[in-house]
């Protein structure tokens, strides 16, 4: 059972927001309404704050996915849905933070990254393999190659000096709606197609 922060999910925003870097240990205790010296009663320092707020990103994400799994939604349904609820908990997501998180806590970065590349190939295998037997992806889709790739496509944001997209691209959610439609109609079958564009213009626009 996750042991219960009593601050975590009001200064993960902030630095979500912000940036780590930006945001000082006198911001977070005022934030939470506390004394600084209160805060570094509860936490030793900003680095265990950074890690336990990737603790809490990385619950969070996992709980979006096992929210829906249970459900009677066909895959398409619940790729809509989850993607709803991920822009709705992470639109404030700026990738200031991915480059403070990169440059100050390289092995709480890369532990992120692990995590992100692992959850991203389980995810999108399990939904290829349930579109497939559902009749909505298509049949000639190479789950290996599609992992990879959707693992390439995440990594963009934790590599900006590529330039291919701008901060205001990445965060974007004009960009994120033109890749999720180039990205759904390219695996959906013909019937998914049909039924992932109806529902995307009835749900998301």
């Amino acid at each position: 059972m996750k042991e219960m922060d009593p601050y975590i999910d009001k200064i993960t925003p902030l630095f979500l927001q912000y940036g780590i870097k930006s945001v000082s240990m006198d911001d977070i205790a005022t934030q939470l309404g506390i004394s600084k010296k209160t805060l570094y009663q509860v936490y030793k320092d900003k680095t265990e704050l950074v890690k336990k707020t990737m603790e809490n990103i990385k619950g969070a994400m996992a709980s979006i996915t096992d929210d829906y799994n249970p459900s009677d939604l066909n895959v398409i349904e619940k790729e809509i849905e989850q993607r709803k609820k991920y822009i709705e908990t992470y639109r404030e997501l700026k990738p200031s933070f991915i480059y403070d998180l990169k440059k100050f806590y390289p092995n709480i970065f890369n532990d992120f990254r692990s995590f992100k590349s692992d959850f991203i190939r389980r995810s999108t295998e399990k939904f290829i393999r349930e579109g497939q037997k559902q009749g909505l992806l298509r049949e000639d889709i190479d789950v290996e190659f599609m992992c990879k790739l959707s693992i390439m496509l995440f990594s963009a944001m934790f590599y900006p000096e590529i330039e291919a997209f701008t901060e205001s691209d990445l965060s974007s959610k004009k960009y994120s709606d033109q890749f999720f439609i180039y990205h759904m109609n390219g695996i959906c079958s013909e019937k998914g197609r049909h039924l992932f564009n109806e529902l995307f213009k009835e749900k998301l626009l």
